[in-house]
């Protein structure tokens, strides 16, 4: 039998507004957006078949289509929690618990072991004979097993029909091997989905193939409410139809270095009548190499940016765990020069850093399950530009964001007093004017706690904080291509971008984001910057 793994990529619809209509069902016959800042960070379906678009302005869209409904999205709990419940449900079907998510609305599902259990239940010669091109009308009515302890519980479906769309229009020859293990997760999709919006109210579309890539991919190109499947023999045709900023790993700044390279002193060579560069996988399959990538990527980088070009992606499923390794809050600025602008904004963002912690660190009983070691300080300054590095200092987070015998002021307080501001002088060294367009704010190492405690002031003795100390200042200061923070994937190669790593800080909503506008703070795909940059150029 064949090892290749069957991955599901689901993708909640317009899951801001999904959560919005979860709540207030009226909103659903409706057209309304939801608001960050001063930008519609994305809408129902309602309002897109009215023509609204994600990442408007709010002043044009109410502008240009009064009646639309503006709901107002900052403050993200709603979202989050939603996110979370969702995660659990999917986990609960899936053997192992083989979920990882991605930002707020995404999931990856590796259910190979399902499968393959089922893949025992059928008769593989019978249906090598039965299912092919050659039999169509073939049916055989199967019972897929949910479970392997209890016979009774699962779905039936009907083989050798592939539930959802096909991703290129085209069916294998036969469905033997990996084609018929697809055709059996393509019902596990359809039944997952089922469930969720049965029993949870969301709708979702779904990706089916044998790696992360070919699945992400496959599940965007129906939706919503749809899904997709894409067997391997069909992958690369499926692929070289899209630009290679749409595929999963190459964001904005990878695709620049490679046209770049591709067309240096091509002088319009393979360029259509726009002279405008062709960055189809097609074309950039064909002109370019391994070697031209390896050498304007770097080794691994390019590799790997070129084998995702041919529908190979060795990524595995990593189950994501209970308790975050991160937590990181973030605000975005148009200009940030003073010292009680920067306080201001640290005494905001430490409120909210708070809240997440209380949300993903505590239990229902106001038991901590984990706790951060380390304060972490990351600012962009103006002069690096919208794509510049972030710019980082950590030290030992204070024992007192645990206690309980403070209050929530006296810990704010204390945390941009004395951790905070700190950090913010050794940030900017002994310069008395900066002009940063980022603040962030973040509490990193997270441990499993020891025990179950309510307040667990009394685990950072004197000998942790020390230590942690030591250990902080060998790493305090880092400056990464991937506009990451201390710590974070330090070793990558210029060019490589993390789709499904990203920080859970500010804003995600259908995708998982990139970049945070230095003007109004949204937090958008990285090639849907520039164009978004535009509209604050017409309104200044």
């Amino acid at each position: 039998m064949s090892t290749c793994p069957i991955i599901i990529a689901l993708d909640w619809d317009a899951f801001y507004c999904s959560v919005e209509e979860h709540f207030n069902p009226e909103l659903k016959k409706i057209a309304f957006a939801v608001q960050q800042k001063q930008i519609i960070c994305t809408c129902n379906y309602v309002a897109r078949a009215q023509g609204v678009k994600k990442l408007q302005l709010l002043v044009d869209a109410v502008k240009q289509f009064p009646d639309l409904v503006i709901v107002n999205g900052e403050d993200l709990s709603r979202y989050r929690d939603a996110s979370k419940e969702l995660w659990y449900f999917v986990r609960e079907m899936v053997w192992g618990g083989k979920v990882e998510r991605l930002g707020f609305d995404e999931l990856f599902l590796d259910v190979t072991d399902m499968v393959d259990f089922n893949m025992t239940l059928l008769d593989n010669a019978h249906v090598a004979r039965e299912f092919t091109r050659h039999s169509p009308h073939s049916v055989l009515s199967f019972f897929f097993r949910t479970s392997q302890q209890d016979p009774s519980m699962g779905f039936s479906c009907q083989l050798p029909s592939v539930a959802g769309n096909l991703a290129t229009g085209s069916l294998p020859e036969d469905f033997t091997g990996d084609n018929l293990r697809l055709v059996l997760g393509s019902h596990l999709c359809h039944y997952i989905r089922s469930q969720i919006l049965e029993i949870k109210g969301y709708t979702s579309s779904g990706g089916v193939s044998i790696n992360k890539t070919l699945a992400k991919t496959a599940g965007a190109t129906h939706k919503p409410n749809q899904q997709t499947v894409l067997f391997p023999e069909f992958a690369q045709d499926f692929l070289d139809r899209f630009d290679i900023g749409k595929i999963p790993w190459i964001g904005h700044k990878s695709k620049s270095i490679i046209l770049d390279a591709i067309y240096k002193g091509t002088d319009g060579v393979n360029h259509d009548s726009d002279r405008t560069r062709d960055a189809t996988v097609f074309n950039v399959r064909h002109v370019a190499s391994k070697q031209l990538f390896t050498s304007s990527l770097g080794q691994s980088s390019g590799e790997k940016l070129w084998d995702l070009l041919h529908g190979v992606d060795s990524t595995t499923v990593q189950p994501t765990p209970d308790i975050p390794t991160q937590i990181s809050i973030e605000d975005s600025f148009r200009s940030l020069t003073s010292i009680i602008e920067v306080q201001t904004v640290l005494r905001k963002l430490s409120n909210s850093l708070l809240d997440r912690m209380y949300i993903d660190l505590m239990d229902s009983n106001g038991d901590w399950l984990g706790h951060p070691q380390t304060a972490r300080l990351s600012t962009r300054p103006r002069s690096t530009g919208y794509y510049g590095s972030r710019i980082s200092r950590s030290d030992s987070l204070p024992s007192i964001v645990f206690s309980s015998s403070h209050s929530r002021d006296y810990i704010v307080d204390y945390l941009v007093d004395r951790c905070w501001m700190p950090l913010f002088s050794k940030l900017i060294g002994d310069t008395k004017t900066f002009d940063l367009v980022l603040l962030n704010v973040a509490v990193v190492n997270i441990d499993k706690a020891p025990a179950k405690t309510s307040d667990i002031t009394s685990f950072f003795g004197k000998k942790h904080l020390v230590d942690n100390h030591v250990k902080d200042a060998r790493r305090e200061e880092l400056v990464t291509k991937s506009g990451k923070g201390v710590g974070e994937h330090a070793d990558l190669e210029p060019g490589l971008e993390l789709p499904w790593q990203e920080d859970e800080d500010l804003i995600y909503e259908e995708t998982s984001y990139r970049e945070s506008c230095v003007v109004c703070g949204q937090r958008i795909m990285s090639f849907a910057l520039e164009a978004h940059m535009r509209f604050h150029e017409l309104v200044d």
